[in-house]
This record gives structure tokens, sequence and C-alpha cells, in this order.
């Protein structure tokens, strides 16, 4: 948790007591899934209650969260529940590529069932929002295709025209200050993306968005809940159980999570 304070932030150490079944390092539980929970909720109610401002988050077990009782897939639906239920999108930030993601957490198959012209708007709608309100640039915004060569005018697909092109016209209308680009074919997307001719790129599907993000910049990438009322950033990776204690285990991406923090805060 970092409360900012000047030029410096203040640093604090709380401990919330895992209960009394003991947790073994490298190993996951009902337990550590509910020492997990505990710890995200003292998180968020401090950042609810402005006692610090922004929320860095180390990564969970999904599977074992579920075995503690709580039916959230991962920390962004968690955390938009403990904030009054607000509509949020995960974004990952690196300096040189920021996507968004329209579907998270679920099988590709309900992912394609479930984008919907107004789907798609609300995660563009937030993007548009939340990069500025962040201090992030978002004067030009690419929103990617559903099928392969961004449907082909209808020959191998008809997603865009019916359901991506609609949301696009409507996010135009709502901000003619902002070039909104698409759908684009993603093969050559992220390309152009990474070479800066965009500042964010909206992406459809969970592995659309990070496959290319992780590939260019895996250890940097950090993940941002944009739409909550405070500032949450977390790592790029999973739990990693199988390395615990081993001395193999990098910093890299926490250190990258505090520091995206610090800087999406100034703005605030």
């Amino acid at each position: 948790m970092l409360r900012h304070a000047g030029s410096l932030p203040h640093r604090a150490i709380v401990h919330i007591a895992a209960g009394e079944t003991a947790i073994q390092p490298g190993t996951g539980s009902k337990a550590s899934g509910r020492a997990a929970a505990l710890n995200i909720q003292e998180c968020a109610s401090a950042c609810m209650n402005r006692r610090v401002d922004a929320m860095v988050t180390a990564p969970i077990s999904k599977t074992f969260l579920r075995q503690a009782g709580y039916i959230f897939p991962g920390h962004t639906e968690f955390l938009a529940h403990l904030s009054g239920g607000p509509a949020v999108a995960m974004a990952f930030l690196t300096d040189r590529l920021k996507v968004v993601l329209t579907t998270i957490h679920v099988p590709l198959r309900v992912a394609i069932e479930s984008i919907t012209t107004d789907l798609v708007l609300e995660k563009l709608e937030i993007l548009l929002r939340e990069f500025p309100r962040l201090g992030l640039p978002c004067r030009k915004v690419a929103v990617a295709g559903m099928n392969p060569h961004a449907g082909e005018a209808g020959l191998l697909g008809t997603e865009e025209e019916e359901i991506v092109v609609p949301a696009i016209s409507q996010a135009r209308r709502s901000h003619p200050d902002v070039a909104i680009e698409g759908p684009v074919p993603t093969d050559t997307l992220f390309h152009r993306a990474v070479e800066g001719e965009f500042d964010a790129v909206l992406a459809l599907f969970h592995d659309q968005g990070l496959a290319p993000i992780k590939l260019i910049g895996f250890g940097e990438a950090v993940n941002v809940t944009l739409g909550l009322p405070f500032v949450r950033t977390s790592v790029d990776h999973g739990t990693a159980f199988d390395i615990a204690g081993k001395g193999l285990a990098r910093h890299d991406s926490m250190m990258a999570a505090i520091r995206w923090a610090l800087k999406l805060i100034a703005p605030r």
C-alpha cells in the first residue's frame, strides 16, 4: 500500500493474521487462499477510506482463492466488487505498448459469445476516460479485429462490421478529439503500436492482448485496473509455487508495479 506525501511515499508494514492453519511456502491451500483474500480486502478498504493512495498486488492463485470460498476469478473482479461494482477494465502497461482487454478470465468460446457492441463500447469508454485521468497519452487508439484480417470485408467473419464498428462509431462521436482506428487486423496491429503509431490498443480477448505485451515486455509489463476509485497495479506473472524458496524468483515485475503505481498517483 502506498501513501504519497510530497516527493516521497510513506511506507508501512501491516501484519494480517492468516489464521490458525499454518501456510507452507511453495504450497497453495484453502488457508493461503483465505489469507490472500483477507489481504486484498484490507488493502482495498484502506484505499477506499483514503488512508493510502495506491494498492500494489502480488499474484494470487485463483484455484485456492475459490477453495477458500471466494468466487472471483481474479483481483480485477474481486476489487470491483469490494469498491461497489464499478465498470472496470484490465489494462497492461509498458513504456512501448499499452493494452486494455475487452474480455478477461473466461474460456475463449465464452469470450467470443460475450462480445457485444455494448461491451466493446463500455471498455473503450473506460480506456478513453481513465487514460487521461491517470496522465497516460490517449490521442490515438486502435481497436483490434476479432477475425483474421479483421474479417476481410465479411469474407472471414462479420463480427467486425456487426459488433465492433458500431462501438467505434459511437465512441468517435463522444470523443471527437481522439483518433480511434479499427477494427485493425491483429497480425500487424501490435507491431504498429510498439512503433508508436497508437497510444493504446483495445484487445478483444485475454491472450490476444497479453501474448504481444508479454513478448515485448515480460517482467516490465504491469497490470492496472481501470475504473476503480483508487490506483491498483500488479505484477504480470503468476504464483510460481514451484520455485518458492529456491532463490530463483525475480523482483523486476514487482518493482515495475510499484514504479507505475507512484507514476499513476501523481496526476490524481
